[in-house]
């Protein structure tokens, strides 16, 4: 019945004549579950074929099955094999619009859809965990402690942990002590809070590590970044406080600023809210900008150069208060942001499709249909899932 049935198929869509019987199994086969769509696609496909006669059909065939492996439900594998029996009709508009929109087609039934909705669902944004590294090397996992605790280190240092930020608290340590350091490393689908020593705060985004002393020194303090990080940094005229980067150092007496400082972006940025901060390139200490509140220096790790720019300070430092704030942003760094935080890869079907640019405001614990259906309603990409993967097509 299969085969007889594909074959009817197929000579319907290559105009070839058929029996009255055979079109009503046609007919039938079309109103079962999903397959009146799907035929839809196909005829589309026909509609093509002069042109798709030139095109090499083997090459098509063996992207089909690298794309859609093997096939265990009958459903799906009947339509896999009417899609090759009508491939002669089907390669140009195949190869024209890419493997990923004939796979939108065998999507559009409603498994296909269920498939998606159930792959979204699962897609959770992140949540507050993170793992802290004590000074002897000890590690601790802050997501599984649900309730306030207290750590205690060897030099008397009291960690307060609420399961969303750490607290440091170093009335018990002793004097004359060599400095001691942690390290708060958070990872991607995460973000954390902490309270330094001198009352400092500082929210830790996704993909993010973070050192520091649990005392400061008496002449200055210094954290290590790398990823991304928010600082309220408490005043103390004797006291400097410098962050330390792949790139550059950020000094500060008291201010609020934010900085980016990725190992896969190409820049890194420091966006100053309030105060001021001295921003200065460490392998070239001449070259520095004082930045005041709105402006954002820009070094560019290529080159080597520090830009100091106006903006919309929302746009970067937004994400502490839960939100994503996009102005003119390009695609691939929306996506980069996505990718942190729910934790997925991102893939590209063309390099256009990255350089589109949005603006919008999600909270940044809605749910990643929600982000995405929001970009799909502009008309200019289509989002694709597969294995935690979100694929990018341009329209």
């Amino acid at each position: 019945m299969e085969e007889k049935m594909i074959d009817i198929i197929s000579r319907s869509l290559g105009g070839q004549p058929t029996t009255s019987d055979e079109k009503q199994e046609l007919e039938t086969w079309l109103n079962e579950n999903g397959n009146k769509r799907f035929y839809e696609g196909l005829e589309m496909f026909s509609a093509n074929s002069k042109e798709a006669l030139r095109l090499p059909q083997a090459n098509v065939e063996r992207a089909f099955e690298k794309y859609l492996g093997k096939m265990q439900q009958s459903r799906t594998a009947l339509r896999m094999r009417l899609i090759k029996k009508a491939m002669p009709y089907a390669a140009s508009v195949l190869l024209m619009l890419g493997l990923f929109s004939v796979m939108m087609y065998l999507g559009n039934s409603d498994s296909g859809i269920a498939k998606q909705e159930q792959w979204l669902a699962a897609i959770e944004p992140g949540s507050q965990k993170a793992e802290l590294i004590l000074d002897d090397g000890e590690v601790l996992n802050l997501e599984e402690k649900k309730e306030k605790d207290e750590i205690k280190e060897k030099d008397g240092t009291v960690i307060s942990n609420t399961g969303s930020a750490l607290v440091y608290d170093v009335s018990a340590k002793t004097d004359n002590q060599k400095i001691t350091y942690n390290s708060l490393v958070v990872p991607r689908g995460g973000e954390y809070q902490l309270q330094l020593e001198d009352g400092t705060k500082v929210w830790v985004n996704s993909e993010t590590r973070l050192r520091y002393p649990t005392q400061f020194a008496d002449n200055k303090r210094m954290v290590l970044l790398e990823g991304e990080a928010y600082f309220e940094v408490s005043k103390d005229k004797n006291r400097p406080f410098i962050v330390k980067t792949q790139g550059v150092d950020v000094r500060v007496l008291g201010t609020h600023f934010n900085i980016s400082s990725y190992a896969d972006e190409d820049a890194i940025r420091t966006t100053l809210v309030e105060g001021s901060v001295s921003v200065m390139d460490n392998k070239n200490p001449d070259e520095n900008l004082l930045l005041s509140p709105g402006h954002q220096a820009v070094f560019s790790k290529k080159s080597g150069d520090l830009e100091n720019k106006k903006v919309n300070v929302d746009l970067y430092t937004s994400w502490k208060d839960g939100k994503f704030v996009f102005q003119e942003s390009s695609l691939t760094d929306i996506m980069n942001r996505v990718s942190r935080w729910y934790d997925v890869k991102v893939f590209y079907q063309n390099k256009e499709a990255g350089d589109l640019n949005f603006t919008g405001t999600l909270k940044r614990y809605e749910s990643l249909d929600r982000l995405l259906g929001m970009i799909e309603k502009t008309n200019e990409v289509k989002f694709l899932f597969k294995d935690k993967t979100i694929i990018v097509q341009r329209k």
